[in-house]
């Protein structure tokens, strides 16, 4: 169950509550019992669809949660894919020897782990010109 329904249940639970203590002198033990039994299945069903939105909410949760170290790693640069826990920096770049005039670098990269030594040069091609 969703939220929607959870607060219909709720509203529904309510509205039995409301009836019973409308419930006169007049009418028998029977209906009464009814209308509490009533009241008890609406209120099960209304800790079931909250227990349910409770745990699409976690999932949600997680999913944000996810993004959002995904979004970080993006912003803060690529990991490492020797220790998987550094990010890979550029220390260094320069003009490339042949391509230089489309604007095109030798990037020199580092992870920033300390016990981790990787370093690896890359083609910088904002461009996009070499490999077309």
């Amino acid at each position: 169950m969703d939220i929607v329904t959870g607060l219909s249940t709720l509203s529904q639970a309510l509205r039995l509550a409301k009836e019973l203590r409308e419930v006169e002198q007049s009418f028998d033990a029977a209906s009464y019992k009814a209308k509490i039994a009533d009241l008890y299945m609406a209120l099960g069903d209304v800790k079931i669809a909250l227990t349910d939105a409770k745990n699409e909410l976690y999932e949600k949760d997680q999913k944000i949660g996810d993004l959002i170290r995904q979004i970080d790693v993006i912003k803060s640069g690529e990991q490492c894919p020797l220790c998987g826990s550094g990010k890979l920096k550029v220390v260094a770049s320069k003009p490339h020897p042949q391509f230089d005039f489309a604007g095109v670098q030798e990037r020199e990269l580092l992870c920033d782990n300390g016990s981790c030594l990787h370093r690896e040069k890359r083609i910088h091609d904002p461009a996009g010109r070499i490999g077309k």
